[in-house]
């Protein structure tokens, strides 16, 4: 009986001595939803087929999770993203809704004129948001810049994860927005270099490609090294940029602020 006792305590001990925060891959996923139904909703048969390719072809992971926008297409595209991926069940954790990364406010015309522009040419709809700024093209409707602070608070987050994480981990979170959302915190704190200048941001969606096609994503890997340190790159469509954190923090507190004058709840840290 004592012995049993002692191997009780001697576990404990050693599960409160378990490393976090060291030698771990994070992979943070910002990918548009794919193909929708125009009368459900709901991804068409294409949508599916392309999500699961998405989930093939990612790299092997530990452990995957989904956070999501509430809509059905967003949801049904990171889902199957994740159920596309090789890990066995119970490495594919739930997916939850983050409402930092959902559709923001939009009037009834603001959202036509969108899609009429993007009726008649792809990204148009996409160019002609984003050059708001941080002015609102209406009352109703969100500025691209505080598209930008929603964002940078899921994506700030996201960056403290690995000091909870064990170490030795190699996570990726999957997360199923929409298209002009992702690219707007792009336009605030992507880092590029042209001709041995370092360039904040962009002018035209063509400096980076264009806009986000469906299920077509960005990765943010966030890289611990053996004594902790964090390195932070941006991948896009086969290109590596940096982030102006010092920025992405400035428009993180932005919209913790608003949420807390405004009395709205704040999600916190997973």
């Amino acid at each position: 009986m004592e012995k049993s006792k002692e191997l009780g305590m001697a576990a404990e001990q050693s599960q409160k001595h378990i490393e976090k925060g060291k030698n771990i891959i994070l992979r943070v996923f910002f990918i548009r939803h794919g193909e929708k139904n125009i009368e459900t909703g709901s991804l068409t048969g294409r949508g599916k087929e392309e999500a699961t390719e998405f989930g093939k072809n990612l790299k092997k992971a530990k452990l995957i999770k989904g956070y999501s926008s509430s809509l059905e297409r967003a949801m049904q595209t990171t889902e199957q993203i994740i159920e596309a991926t090789s890990l066995p069940p119970d490495k594919k954790l739930k997916t939850r809704i983050r409402q930092e990364i959902g559709m923001p406010p939009f009037s009834a015309e603001a959202t036509q004129h969108y899609r009429d522009l993007e009726a008649a040419q792809f990204g148009k709809g996409a160019e002609w948001w984003l050059n708001f700024g941080e002015n609102r093209p209406d009352e109703e409707t969100w500025s691209p810049r505080e598209t930008a602070e929603s964002f940078a608070y899921a994506l700030r987050r996201y960056f403290t994860m690995p000091d909870k994480l064990y170490s030795g981990s190699e996570v990726d979170l999957i997360n199923g927005t929409h298209q002009a959302l992702p690219e707007a915190l792009l336009k605030e704190v992507l880092v590029r270099d042209r001709g041995g200048k370092k360039i904040i941001g962009f002018d035209k969606l063509d400096e980076i490609g264009g806009a986000l096609k469906l299920t077509e994503g960005m990765e943010f890997e966030i890289i611990v090294d053996a004594v902790g340190q964090k390195t932070i790159k941006l991948h896009l469509r086969g290109k590596e940029y940096g982030i102006d954190l010092e920025k992405l923090n400035k428009l993180a507190e932005s919209y913790k602020a608003k949420k807390n004058e405004s009395g709205e709840k704040v999600e916190k840290d997973d």
